[in-house]
């Protein structure tokens, strides 16, 4: 049986939520805000609440424009450069801000977020493990 060992940077712990939840923050310029954020394996990209956008000072509409369709529907959004933090991890990303001002969650998805990462995951005990990526 083959074993493999890995070590981590940063451990975050979710029990005060359903769900996978990182506190993330964001960062543009000198403005900057904590957002809590839902894991999302399945979503290719990081989309948060229209107001954050507003909050980094950003123009919403002056990014680049994506739509998104998803099982409940479509929706645009604007993809922004930021700087993305957890923890003592950071890295500049492009992330979205969807137009709809009644968008109802936060997600760090594949790009911008995971592709960043290793990740270990003990979900019994709620604990979401991270340390930046190195293809070395």
């Amino acid at each position: 049986m083959k074993h493999w060992n890995f070590a981590f940077l940063a451990k975050v712990d979710y029990t005060r939520f359903d769900e996978i939840t990182v506190p993330i923050t964001l960062r543009s310029g000198i403005s900057e805000i904590v957002v809590d954020a839902k894991l999302d394996t399945g979503s290719k990209n990081c989309i948060f609440q229209p107001r954050y956008a507003r909050w980094l000072q950003l123009d919403l509409t002056s990014g680049t424009p994506q739509r998104f369709r998803t099982a409940a529907g479509s929706f645009n959004a604007y993809g922004h450069e930021i700087t993305l933090q957890v923890g003592d991890l950071q890295w500049t990303t492009t992330i979205y801000f969807a137009e709809p001002e009644n968008f109802p969650v936060n997600v760090v998805g594949r790009v911008g977020f995971l592709d960043h990462l290793q990740i270990g995951l003990v979900d019994y005990e709620q604990q979401l493990y991270l340390s930046p990526y190195d293809a070395a």
